[in-house]
């Protein structure tokens, strides 16, 4: 889960500036969207793996384990299909254990590092409009129990800067897609001039509009920071803790943070298609939807809107129940 504290980099301010306790923003601990799908393998799998030699089976296990590992410090997502190219060595690929390996190294996660590996939700996998590349995603998310203050979601987010305002700005981006955007295919959508207007009248040093074709994204956009690089303190020495957004909402959709896509201006062809933002599987592992309620609440200093929260609450149960009635089967 993010930090309860939301950074100093989401208002403007000078880097060296101290933030006053009665400043600080705490927001619902609220655990994450519920029906997400569990790791699993057929017994005939299980059993084909449990047959390689001990050396073959470990090195196996270590080897997707591994991988598993440096995709969760880099945040991206898991690939399926990468991963049985990439972890499997070639001579094993062919043996059809694949499934029951991926179950061992999720358990091998979870009790030595506390991570756990999950699909989409439900509710993701089940929506045509949502890109088909996500029904072969797993994701790495951190599930270690937290306090009522968000201690130890602080103290992980805390150790760089821009993790910081990475997170802020995630937590506020997600806040005014789903209490600000606009349904379409069943789906919430905010037009990116809108985000960026909503943005900027948190911090003004955030441009109003979209800045499209600044930047080259050269490198590998999942470890680029999101400071800006254009405003800099030369006293200082440092960059500016206003976030490059730019840079930051490709990040979050690589991450399957969010879900960009292109709609069409109610077809005249003289307007140019806009681009809006949806929230991605990645985020609904993480935050859930009740927590991005009680954060924009806090943000715009309003009460959660319990109509949304009782929305969750049927769907939620809704899916419990389909899924009891499909264990009964």
């Amino acid at each position: 889960m993010f930090s309860q504290e939301l950074p100093s980099s989401v208002t403007p301010m000078e880097s060296d500036e101290e933030i006053a306790p009665s400043n600080s923003m705490c927001f619902s601990q609220c655990l994450p969207d519920t029906g997400t799908q569990i790791i699993d393998a057929r017994p005939t799998e299980a059993k084909r793996l449990q047959e390689l030699d001990a050396i073959s089976r470990q090195n196996l296990v270590t080897s997707v384990s591994r991988h598993m590992l440096f995709k969760a410090l880099s945040g991206e997502p898991i690939d399926r299909t990468k991963l049985n190219k990439e972890a499997f060595p070639s001579n094993l690929t062919s043996e059809r254990v694949v499934n029951a390996v991926v179950k061992e190294a999720t358990l091998r996660m979870e009790n030595v590092l506390g991570f756990t590996v999950q699909r989409p939700h439900d509710f993701v996998l089940k929506n045509k409009q949502m890109p088909a590349k996500f029904k072969d995603r797993l994701y790495i998310v951190n599930k270690i129990k937290d306090d009522d203050m968000g201690n130890h979601s602080k103290s992980i987010h805390s150790i760089h800067i821009d993790s910081q305002v990475e997170k802020g700005l995630l937590m506020l981006v997600l806040s005014f897609i789903y209490c600000k955007g606009e349904v379409k295919d069943h789906m919430r959508w905010l037009e990116a001039g809108v985000l960026y207007r909503l943005l900027h009248s948190i911090d003004e040093n955030i441009p109003a509009v979209p800045q499209a074709g600044k930047h080259s994204h050269g490198g590998n956009i999942s470890t680029m920071s999101i400071l800006s690089a254009d405003a800099t303190d030369a006293s200082a020495g440092s960059a500016s803790l206003t976030p490059d957004v730019d840079i930051a909402l490709e990040k979050f959709v690589h991450m399957d943070y969010l879900v960009k896509k292109k709609f069409e201006r109610g077809g005249d062809v003289l307007q140019d298609d806009v681009f809006s933002y949806a929230i991605g599987p990645k985020a609904y592992l993480e935050v859930g939807r009740k927590q991005i309620i009680h954060f924009c609440a806090q943000v715009l200093d309003q009460a959660p809107d319990p109509t949304m929260l009782h929305e969750i609450e049927e769907e939620e149960e809704q899916e419990q129940e389909q899924v009891n009635e499909e264990m009964q089967e």
